[in-house]
């Protein structure tokens, strides 16, 4: 099911938009809530990570629904933003912004048709993409169909690699190097990053950073202490948090 929120002042609009959200969409779609205020959306949308996000351009001829966006743009989901607004002068900016769709009211079922037809074959196309997200590992006994999500990291010894698996005390060796299954897992996949020389760690399996004096560390949450180098921990912080 899709989940939106509608941000507009006009309370007629919203009610107009909800109807024709549930005509095209059916039980497909809930609305999680509707607010002018953009505190409050930033606040919702945090909360309840809605996949549609129709934003009204001009609130209360005082606030621009642009602003909404430096407050959720470091929310960590994926979100799209459908512009909503009587005027034509803002499509170039909000496509500029990231707009998934710009609609123009009176927003008629038409508009929500093409909306939804628009989804339903970005979705075809995510679900292709998931099922690449896999990698093929062969060693000396056995060949391995790995879904990527499945793997917490990668640990370079030498010119072989263990992989090691969001289940506890699970890996195989691989006689690939480490610089081969980063190059790989990163043209399929944004969730890796390569804290240390030796290490190549899936973003979304870390449970905490322990830190020390020295140094600093993660800690994997199948329980595996992975190590991050100093040179590399800005970087890593940029990504992570």
């Amino acid at each position: 099911m899709i989940k939106a929120i509608i941000i507009d002042d006009e309370q007629d609009a919203v009610s107009v938009l909800s109807k024709n959200l549930a005509s095209v969409f059916g039980a497909g779609i809930k609305i999680i809530g509707s607010t002018k205020d953009l505190t409050e959306a930033a606040f919702l949308i945090k909360e309840y990570q809605p996949d549609l996000i129709f934003l009204d351009i001009v609130i209360d001829h005082e606030t621009s629904g642009f602003d909404l966006l430096p407050l959720i743009e470091k929310f960590n989901y994926n979100f799209k933003i459908v512009f909503t607004t009587g005027y034509h002068q803002f499509a170039i900016k909000a496509i500029k912004k990231g707009a998934y769709d710009y609609l123009l009211k009176p927003i008629g079922i038409e508009d929500l048709e093409g909306l939804k037809n628009r989804i339903t074959a970005d979705d075809l196309v995510s679900e292709k993409t998931k099922l690449n997200d896999i990698i093929i590992v062969n060693n000396s006994d056995a060949t391995y169909k790995i879904p990527i999500k499945s793997i917490s990291h990668f640990k370079g010894e030498g010119n072989y690699t263990s992989i090691f698996f969001t289940e506890k005390n699970k890996s195989i060796l691989s006689s690939i190097t480490l610089n081969n299954f980063e190059t790989e897992i990163t043209s399929i996949s944004t969730s890796f990053f390569r804290t240390h020389k030796s290490f190549l760690v899936n973003l979304s399996e870390i449970d905490h950073i322990k830190k020390s004096k020295l140094n600093k560390s993660l800690v994997m949450k199948n329980g595996e202490i992975v190590a991050i180098s100093r040179l590399r921990y800005k970087a890593f912080s940029e990504m992570y948090f």
